[in-house]
């Protein structure tokens, strides 16, 4: 039967769409953070919870696809391995669609983290995950 290639691209264009607003919401919480807006914080960040919840349900979907059969399952672990989108685009239209939001995604999704260490690292201080005696294991967790 094989993967719904055009279904895959939509769920695809969904989590992209979530992933933009998590970008939106990551920035208004640095924002709060730098007003020291406990409530606003609250607010952005159970909004934000939400938003990832809406993400990890277009992603599980996708996965779930793969339940099909073996085809199915090899099919949906080559379009959604890191190599896919590092091996350039591919021919068939459909899913040089599927290359350019996973690219989109990723980008996206680096901007989140990128905003995400900044401000562990702003509010957690010396605690913070990202804080460089942490990363290199010479603090206790």
């Amino acid at each position: 039967m094989g993967v719904e290639l055009e279904y895959v691209a939509v769920l695809l264009q969904r989590r992209f769409n979530v992933m933009q607003e998590m970008k939106r919401l990551t920035s208004e919480l640095k924002e709060a953070a730098s007003r020291n807006d406990k409530v606003s914080l609250t607010l952005i960040l159970q909004m934000r919870a939400d938003e990832m919840a809406k993400a990890e349900a277009c992603q599980e979907e996708i996965w779930l696809m793969a339940e099909s059969g073996p085809e199915e399952a090899k099919e949906v672990r080559r379009l959604m391995s890191h190599d896919f989108i590092e091996g350039g685009p591919p021919e068939a239209a459909m899913e040089q669609k599927i290359y350019e939001i996973r690219r989109k995604t990723a980008s996206v999704l680096n901007d989140i983290r990128e905003a995400d260490q900044y401000l562990n690292r702003n509010v957690g201080g010396k605690r913070s995950y990202y804080s460089t005696n942490r990363i290199q294991g010479k603090e206790g967790c």
